[in-house]
Formats: structure tokens, C-alpha cells, sequence
């Protein structure tokens, strides 16, 4: 049976997907990716972070439902563990509905017909799921989830009612078993993940500088990038383990969420606008061009134009590498969906529009600054004679050449709108 896989929302999704492939190609599924026509069974696992994620689902279902209309489709992922009727599945023309705990069981599904399958628990000690036994991919990035749940109180947010607010931690030397053999395979870069990182290892007694440091005494030539964590689990042991192990990239995607620490109160935030500034000038002490990436939400209920002023002063203080911009949309269920003063679409859509060009001419001039500054590109890809992948600072390079899959030592000599040029100085640069 031929099978694809289509994946939308986060590095938690991506990494889960990739299980998935490696279950069905173990059970003698032909695995095919995106909206390949000859797919006889399309599993889209979904997102649900925002109202406009949810909205290209539904259109993700359509698009396959009349692209190919005999295929069966199955929907998963936390769009599913919002609470709707199983009929408005139907009628998107979905096939089979399964929550996020039933990914892990998919083979025991696929066949079924109709229905909706979700576990409205979590297992004790449930980590079966998340042990990659073979490298799924061709890529030189790997994703390694070693977390989930959260017990964060956002008053915007409606993931951790998808899965789950008990944290579960993967123990550390599962996570080692499973880098090692992913190293073994020639991936370049772990790519370390979870619902809410920073608060990996409170239920084992152990946490995120620990399991890093463990990360870093692997033997093997790769780099270690965490994918996302919030401003109050950046500790000084943190950052103190991050800044001294050389395999871990100086680039932390950190959400932010607001600029303005009034804003954030509301949010449910566990920090201030201070705070993050504090945090982020630490790391900077150590290197000063440490790459910090962000996530704003503008248009919460109640911001007001000084509170996005705030905002738009806070991202040129703190100099994103990067920021990606979206606007509040209202979550069932969630407190902030009751909050007064809702904003005005039309108002929600011009500060994103003012923050994006912000940003944009923020980020331009953090690259500015690193024109001379030799890096070190994990290279992904080849078109028309240029080579192009990612530095340990997160910047896109255009490189004169390089070798798929092979670190190469590069200088930076300009910037573009969405990242550098580069010369190579060194092909097949060791990051052991």
C-alpha cells in the first residue's frame, strides 16, 4: 500500500511524523511524501496553535479529498483534540480521525474505516513512541524529542489541552541510545525538542543542562541546536552549558510573545520584557552575536498603541536574527477568548504588517554585522551551481560551493533579504 505523509505546525509534529514513516516503511509500506497523486492513504498530522492553522487544515482536506478522490485520508495531530463533532470531520471528508496519542498506533488503524479513536489520557511512563530505532530520513538534520506537556498557564493558548499539561521526560540515557545511532547515520545536526524544553527532567530529577552536557560527550562529528525555549527556564546553569559546549549552536529561538511587559501579564507570561532583555544580554556577554529568533503575537486583547510601541522598541533592543509575526486569534476554551476589549481584525492586521517590516529591517541589520565573520555551514542542498544551509547562528548561506551533507568552514562577504553570501575557506570541516 502506498502511503503519504503530510505534515503541518511544529518541530513536535515533524519529529513525530518521521516516526510514523519509519513505523509504516518497517511494516512494508511504500512511503510516499506530500500530495503525491498515487498515494492510496493520506495521513495529515495537523496543527491547531492558531485559528488560521486549523483554517488550512480544513483546506489541506479538501485540496486532497478532490486531488484524489478515491484515496482514504486520515487526519491526526492536536486539530483533532479540539473538541468538534465527528460529523464536521465527515464532512471535510476525512476518512479515519485519530488523537495524538493514537500516532503511536497507527499500524493497529490504518485498515479501519470511519470513526474517531482518542485516548483522553496519558500513559505513565509512556515513551515507547518516541524511541527512534533507524534514521528515517536522507536529511543531515535530525529532530530528537525528548519531552512533552505543559503545565504553563498562557491564557492564549490552547496546545497544552491538546497534549497534556503532566510533563513527561524522556530519560537521559534513552536520549543518548538515540543520538548515537542517528550520529552513526551521518546526521549533522540534533535538533533537541519538546512541548516545553525548559522544563525537561522535572519529573525524573534531572534537567536541561544535564541532558545537554551528556548530548555533548557523544562521539562523532555533529552539532547540537535546541529548538525552542521560554525566558524564565533560561538559567544561568543554562547558559553557562550552552555558551561553553562547542557543539551547541549559539542560536536559541526564544517566544517572546509581547515587548510590553503589561501585556504579557495578561498573557500569563512568566517573565518581563526586562527579564528577556537581561537574559538575552547575558548570553551576548559570551558571544555578541548570539542569534536569538522570537515569536510575536500582536493584536491581544487590550494592547494598545503604547503596548505596541513597547513591542516595536523591545525587537530593535534586543536585535532578532529573526521574528515571526502572527495575530491573536481566539482559542476555545481559553481565558483570553473571554478577556474585554478585543482588537479590531483590521487593527491586528496593520501592526503585523508594521512589526514584519520591523523585524525585517532589524534582522537585515543583525546580518550586517557579521559581513567578515567566518561560520560553519551544515551544507543541505545544491541548485544551479550555488550551494546553500544553515551557520550555528541560524543564518540561510548562499555558498560558492560545498558538499551535501559535509560542515564546510565559510566567510560571509554580504547579505541578502533572507540571509549571506558566502565563500567557502574550508570544505569538510570537522565539528568534533
Amino acid at each position: 500500500m502506498r502511503v503519504s505523509v503530510i505534515t503541518h505546525g511544529c518541530k513536535m509534529n515533524q519529529y513525530e511524523s518521521e516516526l510514523i514513516i519509519e513505523m509504516l516503511e518497517n511494516a512494508g509500506y511504500v512511503v510516499l511524501y506530500g500530495e503525491d497523486q498515487g498515494a492510496e492513504v493520506y495521513i495529515l498530522n495537523s496543527c491547531a496553535v492558531t485559528g488560521e492553522a486549523e483554517r488550512k487544515v480544513r483546506q489541506a482536506v479538501r485540496h486532497l479529498r478532490k486531488l484524489n478522490p478515491d484515496a482514504k485520508i486520515i487526519l491526526t495531530g492536536c486539530y483533532v483534540q479540539v473538541p468538534r463533532a465527528i460529523e464536521e470531520y465527515s464532512s471535510l471528508g476525512v476518512d479515519l480521525v485519530l488523537g495524538n496519542l493514537e500516532k503511536k498506533r497507527i499500524l493497529n488503524f490504518i485498515n479501519e474505516v470511519g470513526g474517531y479513536f482518542n485516548s483522553r489520557y496519558w500513559e505513565e511512563d509512556d515513551i515507547s513512541f518516541e524511541i527512534v530505532e533507524n534514521s528515517v530520513t536522507e536529511r543531515s538534520r535530525a529532530f530528537v524529542k525528548v519531552e512533552d506537556g505543559c503545565n504553563n498557564g498562557c491564557t492564549y493558548c490552547v496546545i497544552r489541552s491538546l497534549r497534556g499539561t503532566r510533563i513527561r521526560s524522556k530519560p537521559i540515557e534513552v536520549v543518548v541510545k538515540e543520538i548515537e545511532k542517528l550520529v552513526s547515520k551521518r546526521h549533522k545536526e540534533i535538533v533537541i525538542t519538546g512541548l516545553n524544553l525548559g522544563k525537561y527532567g522535572v519529573d525524573l530529577g534531572v534537567n536541561l543542562a544535564e541532558l545537554l552536557q551528556k548530548i555533548a560527550s557523544i562521539e562523532g562529528d555533529f552539532r547540537i541546536r535546541l529548538s525552542s525555549i521560554n525566558p524564565e527556564d533560561l538559567t544561568d546553569e543554562l547558559i553557562k552549558v550552552i555558551t561553553q559546549e562547542e557543539r551547541i549552536c549559539n542560536h536559541l529561538h526564544i517566544p517572546a510573545q509581547s515587548g510590553s511587559t503589561s501585556v504579557l501579564r495578561r498573557m500569563g507570561r512568566n517573565y518581563s520584557a526586562e527579564y528577556f532583555i537581561e537574559r538575552v544580554n547575558k548570553l551576548r556577554q559570551i558571544d555578541p552575536f548570539f542569534s536569538i529568533t522570537t515569536d510575536i503575537m500582536v493584536g491581544f486583547p487590550g494592547e494598545t498603541e503604547e503596548e505596541f510601541k513597547e513591542t516595536l522598541d523591545f525587537v530593535r533592543t534586543i536585535q532578532f536574527s529573526k521574528v515571526h509575526t502572527f495575530r491573536y486569534s481566539q482559542r476555545p476554551n481559553t481565558p483570553a477568548a473571554r478577556f474585554e476589549n478585543q482588537v479590531p481584525g483590521n487593527v491586528k492586521k496593520d501592526r503585523a504588517e508594521i512589526l514584519i517590516k520591523h523585524a525585517d529591517n532589524v534582522a537585515n541589520e543583525y546580518r550586517k554585522q557579521l559581513v567578515g565573520k567566518t561560520t560553519v555551514v551544515l551544507v543541505e542542498g545544491v541548485q544551479n551551481g550555488i550551494a546553500y544551509g544553515y551557520d550555528e547562528y541560524y543564518l540561510f548561506h548562499e555558498i560558492n560551493t560545498g558538499i551535501i551533507g559535509e560542515f564546510s568552514k565559510v566567510k560571509i562577504c554580504s547579505v541578502t533579504n533572507e540571509g549571506v553570501v558566502s565563500k567557502v575557506v574550508q570544505k569538510q570541516a570537522s565539528n568534533e
